[in-house]
């Protein structure tokens, strides 16, 4: 992450604009609001995006990349089984079972202007880190030998991309209809990546 990402006022700025999200849902969280909270300037926020709505776009990147640098973390440490990996990328995915969940929220929301030029570029970019990065998780324990070098780690790297989609729609379509648990995602991630 780049160091203005780690600068204190930009972590400001991200926690008042998910806290507003929380409260009053993205369509009426204002820039005026996230000023008010932040205690920023317009000029200040506009220092690090250029729109509210690329702003929300790097609370689904922040999110995304916390729960990489926990996996990576988990295997510099170590950790040669598959198990230990796959359940921080498990519970980091905890989130998208939540209908109430900030990046939910703001994944339908950016999907639902996704014409804007501008949104169709920032999903799309989202939507190949996402496999990108998955696809680099598996590669990693293919290296590691925990993982069948027979896997194809694009494509699993796209259904798990695709799967977790599905779950978030489903949050927010029919928060209360079945579905799958988190536990049993992971068991279908973890038999999926073992059986190659």
């Amino acid at each position: 992450m780049s160091s203005i990402h780690q600068n204190p006022s930009f972590q400001l700025l991200l926690t008042a604009t998910e806290e507003l999200i929380l409260e009053k849902g993205c369509q009426q969280t204002t820039l005026q609001d996230i000023m008010k909270r932040s205690g920023l300037s317009k000029g200040a926020i506009y220092h690090y995006v250029k729109s509210k709505d690329e702003l929300f776009g790097l609370l689904l990147q922040r999110r995304f990349a916390a729960i990489s640098q926990q996996f990576y973390q988990t295997v510099q440490e170590g950790d040669p089984e598959l198990t230990g990996a796959l359940g921080i990328i498990s519970q980091g995915l905890r989130h998208i079972h939540d209908p109430r969940d900030v990046t939910n929220l703001i994944l339908i929301y950016l999907m639902s202007k996704k014409d804007d030029p501008v949104i169709g570029a920032m999903l799309a970019k989202l939507h190949e880190e996402s496999i990108q990065t998955s696809k680099d998780w598996i590669e990693l324990g293919q290296r590691a030998g925990v993982i069948p070098s027979t896997l194809d780690a694009e494509k699993v790297a796209i259904f798990f991309t695709m799967m977790t989609y599905g779950i978030r729609m489903k949050t927010q379509i029919a928060p209360h209809a079945n579905g799958l648990s988190a536990e049993e995602v992971h068991q279908i991630m973890y038999q999926t990546l073992i059986r190659g």
